[in-house]
């Protein structure tokens, strides 16, 4: 038996009256649960193995597969529900966990994916931050928490610390003022503002107290967004289809 605290990333039917959780762990680590009867009203534990419930979990190992024993509620993010936007930028969040944190069954003792998962929810379902914020502070904050931080210390060429405009190379992970130029790159680099560069080092090296406590313009907003996808799709390899449906719902024009 393990006993854990874990949040509810995505559930899947099974059966009749059963369905699969994925739950990440306090540890880091993601882990499918099977829970019975879990379409039943009288279901023991039903609203705590919901969409985005944080809960205490109990569960068993038979088979090479988990089963809940029980599990008791510690806050349910439910008011998500109220926008479809914030649900599925939440369901956005809960799939880039669910593709690379399976790839990294050994997290560091200093990764904190659940904190900054937690963390972002209660921002996104209060809404006392922008979704627009929100979505790259998630994005290039779980890359560092991965062991995937970018370098953006200084220029990689001349080494100068903060130029106005700079070129961001997405595949070398690190920038290069206009006066050095762009690299060649299969991967065109972004040309940026210098508050783009301070936004993404308070990013990654602001304790979590500070993570969501900046300001930025709109257009620099939005090439701060471009930025942080293009660089999770690139390191991580992935396109998840949350951020399809999510784009088609705060941008339908697009589609």
């Amino acid at each position: 038996m393990e006993i854990y605290r874990g949040l509810v990333l995505a559930e899947r039917s099974a059966g009749e009256q059963g369905k699969f959780i994925d739950v990440l762990t306090e540890h880091n680590t993601v882990q499918e649960i099977y829970v019975r009867g879990a379409k039943k009203n009288s279901s023991a534990g039903l609203s705590a193995t919901q969409l985005f419930s944080y809960a205490t979990f109990s569960v068993q190992k038979r088979r090479n597969q988990w089963y809940l024993d029980s599990a008791e509620p510690i806050r349910i993010f439910y008011r998500l529900r109220e926008s479809l936007s914030r649900l599925s930028l939440a369901m956005y969040f809960g799939e880039l966990i669910r593709l690379s944190v399976r790839e990294h069954q050994t997290p560091e003792e200093n990764c904190f994916v659940m904190r900054l998962m937690l963390n972002t929810l209660h921002y996104l379902e209060s809404g006392q931050r922008s979704e627009a914020l929100l979505k790259p502070i998630f994005e290039l904050r779980l890359m560092t928490e991965l062991g995937m931080m970018p370098d953006l210390l200084m220029c990689r060429g001349c080494g100068v610390f903060l130029p106005k405009r700079l070129y961001f190379s997405v595949e070398k992970g690190c920038f290069f003022c206009t006066d050095c130029g762009a690299p060649d790159s299969p991967q065109e680099p972004l040309l940026l503002r210098a508050p783009v560069l301070q936004a993404m080092r308070h990013i990654l090296f602001a304790d979590y107290n500070r993570l969501f406590h900046f300001q930025l313009g709109a257009e620099n907003l939005q090439m701060l967004g471009i930025c942080t996808e293009r660089f999770v799709q690139y390191h991580l390899s992935l396109k998840p289809k949350a951020l399809t449906f999510y784009r088609s719902i705060v941008n339908p024009s697009a589609e």
